[in-house]
């Protein structure tokens, strides 16, 4: 790290994955000789750095919470287990020791505070956090605290960012009515590279109900947590339980041990899963994500950042808890961010087959679900206009520096 590092700081898988795509179109960019980018994530080992062949920086360590230690006193407690506070300790030095050029923060109060410990200019992409979803959530959450509202303790923290963007247009203005006047929203980099360009609240031309030419198209996101083998379970019980119309599903899968079919699903020699019925098969694809939302005609999903970018595309999305890690509180938050395009189920393979046949086939969700989750996530686009005002930014600094 010297005088031309870009530091980004991020803490979640889905942050990295931000952050990492920020910081490649930040450098392509910029015109700034000598700047390169250095990676510190605060959840896990930094995945999507890795494969975007970016340097990482600090402590790391897998936790059993997978960074949802607040969201279930049983999640803390088996970190506490695991040494998070250690970790945590170790994670603040390292910041505290950092010298760069710069600081990109990309996630909420608890990577901002640890990145304003390092003494360099800061700009803050806040993913996580909308104004739509204080909208009828509890007034004090301890669980929830930063999860459903910027409170004060980030509000203080933001003041000091040079460069402060949003999520989406309605949280930027938020901010500005409270004094932070260089809050700006310029699209969601959560969008960037899953569907062609499409206007904020349009209702696409398949948000009817599916047309029976072809088997409808179902995409299973169990998200990249631990918690996945069982979500991935009640969706495969779900399909098992089907009594509709043929359907293909395709399951979303990241890296980590490929899963393993229950019994009923029987595997044919072009390497499709089949129930019993013959009504339903189910494929796995391996890091394909964006070609299997652009398949898709409904999705069942239990993740957080997939099942926005879901929504954002104009599908309708099932979710249902899978607890400890994907509980009820963080469910209510995400059906106040993401409105019609997302209904909460209960963990039950009849009622979650229930509301897929919904999400398939009645047209008014499928229109509802499509204007609300393009007008909550925004259009593609964002992280090269982010990436080229960073650009911009990081120059400045450097001359104010030299």
């Amino acid at each position: 790290m010297n005088d031309r590092t870009l530091l980004v700081v991020s803490n979640g898988h889905g942050e990295d994955v931000i952050a990492a795509r920020l910081a490649t179109a930040t450098l392509a960019a910029s015109e700034l000789a000598g700047l390169n980018v250095v990676a510190m994530p605060l959840v896990g080992l930094g995945a999507a750095y890795q494969r975007s062949g970016i340097e990482t920086y600090g402590p790391r360590r897998e936790m059993p919470s997978a960074g949802l230690t607040m969201h279930h006193p049983s999640l803390l407690l088996a970190d506490l287990k695991a040494g998070i506070l250690g970790l945590t300790v170790a994670q603040l030095s390292a910041l505290r020791r950092a010298r760069p050029l710069a600081v990109l923060v990309v996630g909420d109060a608890y990577a901002h505070a640890q990145a304003a410990l390092t003494r360099a200019p800061r700009a803050v992409y806040q993913p996580l956090v909308s104004v739509h979803q204080s909208v009828g959530a509890p007034a004090l959450s301890l669980r929830r605290l930063f999860m459903d509202r910027i409170r004060a303790p980030e509000l203080l923290l933001m003041r000091g960012a040079q460069r402060l963007y949003t999520r989406d247009a309605a949280t930027a203005e938020h901010l500005r009515e409270r004094g932070l006047k260089s809050a700006q929203y310029l699209g969601n980099p959560m969008m960037d590279g899953l569907a062609p360009s499409a206007v904020a609240g349009e209702v696409p031309a398949a948000a009817g109900p599916v047309r029976q030419a072809r088997p409808v198209r179902v995409a299973l996101l169990p998200g990249s947590r631990s918690y996945r083998d069982r979500s991935l379970a009640l969706m495969l019980a779900a399909l098992d339980a089907w009594e509709g119309p043929d359907l293909t599903a395709e399951i979303a899968w990241t890296e980590g041990a490929t899963p393993e079919l229950p019994a009923p699903f029987a595997l044919d020699a072009a390497g499709t899963w089949t129930s019993r019925n013959g009504s339903v098969k189910v494929s796995l694809r391996l890091d394909a994500f964006a070609a299997v939302l652009l398949n898709a005609d409904a999705v069942l999903g239990t993740s957080g950042t997939a099942n926005e970018q879901a929504a954002g595309v104009g599908l309708p999305v099932v979710a249902f808890p899978v607890l400890p890690d994907y509980g009820e509180p963080f469910l209510a938050g995400q059906k106040r961010l993401l409105g019609r395009a997302l209904e909460v189920v209960a963990a039950e393979p009849q009622v979650v087959a229930a509301a897929l046949g919904r999400a398939l086939h009645d047209a008014s969700w499928r229109q509802a679900a499509a204007v609300d989750g393009r007008a909550r996530m925004g259009d593609p686009g964002a992280s090269e206009r982010i990436a080229a005002e960073l650009a911009t930014w990081l120059d400045e600094v450097a001359r104010r520096g030299a």
